[in-house]
């Protein structure tokens, strides 16, 4: 038996004491780097679990006491509050955000698990992570995340003292990376990053707007507020999203942009995608629009970016107006198109570093995939031909969205 099952075991013995549990050990196909993952059947219900699974050197580089004690922060305290939030203003619950179940956890250093339903149960499924989304996936993923920020919103007015205990809890402190393997694998992911790049100039860009010797702020501004302190997911990637179509009554207002047609063709079906957002270690208060930055540049292709990044921008502000708006609260009184627009730009340097570091892990083969075993410099991965086609066009985008 792993320790991590062991700790497991322990922990369903405490919160299920008369009933039995079979294991499956699972695997995330190389999307999961901190925790080991289990199915859980009981007589009376299936589980899932993510029990901590980071060697010692690998918790003080990454802080993962942080990440793990986070995601039990989000489920404990903050999922509570925003579905009480709902709840109050009577929000339709196929408009709201909805956390999976969460049936308890373990603290202790060392030992940190989270039990969560089985989303299988419910007919959700994880997409290709290879594979770039299309536009109804996009269009799901960025309406979960609107109403996941409107309700932050919500709760800094509503909820004043919990919003300022989390923002306290939840900020970013500056990012100092003192190990030397650490600095290593770093200037490993940028020279990878550099040697796909084709176009020269191009490469000279890149090199300014990383600001390698610096990199250390680039990353402490991706996490940090600009306007606002909002609650950020800091993740937010194909890969912590599960998805399922579900019958659907009622419909939101009509989508715009190019693709209209197509929407309406899709929706005509009669079955609506539904996201579940997963995942919730790197929550912390940020900016939203880094949020969505990262899910533009980790989970699409130059090709869709061209035809849907401008609807997709709009979308979400359209989508954080209604979410708001069902929370009494108007959008231009806390983020405004123009605001939006400018954080945007203003986002896209330290997103172009984040896309070096995870563009990777995005998509390295299963088999290849790092071990937190202690080797900080296996995340240093060698770049192949789906990384390099991708990053280019990130490099491009970014470019002209930012005027680099």
């Amino acid at each position: 038996m792993s320790p991590a099952e062991g700790v497991l075991r322990d922990l369903l013995r405490r919160l299920f004491p008369d009933e039995e549990p079979e294991l499956d050990e699972l695997t995330s196909g190389g999307a999961n780097y901190t925790s080991a993952l289990y199915g859980v059947r009981l007589p009376s219900r299936r589980l899932f679990a993510k029990v901590a699974n980071i060697g010692e050197k690998m918790r003080a580089i990454m802080n993962a006491e942080l990440l793990y004690s986070t995601e039990q922060y989000v489920y404990e305290r903050l999922a509570s509050a925003y579905g009480q939030l709902q709840r109050d203003h009577a929000v339709p619950s196929d408009e709201c955000f909805v956390f999976p179940k969460y049936f308890g956890g373990n603290p202790v250093v060392g030992e940190e698990t989270v039990l969560l339903e089985d989303l299988r149960d419910r007919g959700f499924t994880t997409p290709d992570r290879f594979a770039s989304v299309d536009w109804e996936h996009a269009r799901s993923a960025v309406t979960a995340l609107a109403r996941f920020h409107a309700l932050s919103f919500a709760c800094a007015r509503e909820l004043p003292q919990l919003h300022a205990e989390a923002v306290r809890r939840l900020t970013a402190a500056p990012r100092e990376v003192q190990d030397e393997g650490a600095k290593l694998a770093m200037e490993r992911m940028v020279r990878g990053a550099v040697e796909v790049v084709q176009d020269e100039q191009h490469k000279r860009k890149l090199m300014r707007a990383i600001c390698l010797d610096d990199y250390n702020k680039e990353f402490t501004k991706f996490r940090s507020p600009l306007s606002v302190a909002v609650m950020t997911h800091g993740d937010y990637r194909p890969s912590n999203l599960l998805v399922r179509r579900v019958d659907q009554d009622r419909r939101s207002a009509e989508p715009t942009g190019p693709a209209t047609r197509h929407h309406r063709a899709t929706w005509s079906r009669g079955r609506e995608l539904e996201t579940m957002v997963v995942d919730y270690q790197t929550v912390h208060a940020g900016c939203p629009a880094a949020d969505l930055l990262y899910y533009v540049l980790l989970g699409t292709d130059e090709p869709f970016r061209r035809d849907h990044y401008r609807p997709l921008l709009r979308h979400y502000h359209d989508q954080l107006a209604m979410a708001l708006r069902r929370l009494d609260i108007a959008v231009d009184d806390v983020y405004p198109w123009d605001t939006f627009q400018s954080e945007l730009k203003q986002m896209v340097p330290p997103a172009l570093l984040m896309a070096v570091v995870v563009l990777p892990l995005v998509t390295v083969e299963a088999s290849l995939a790092p071990a937190t075993d202690g080797d900080i410099s296996k995340f240093a991965l060698p770049t192949n031909s789906l990384f390099a086609d991708r990053f280019n066009g990130v490099l491009r985008d970014c470019i002209a969205w930012a005027e680099l």
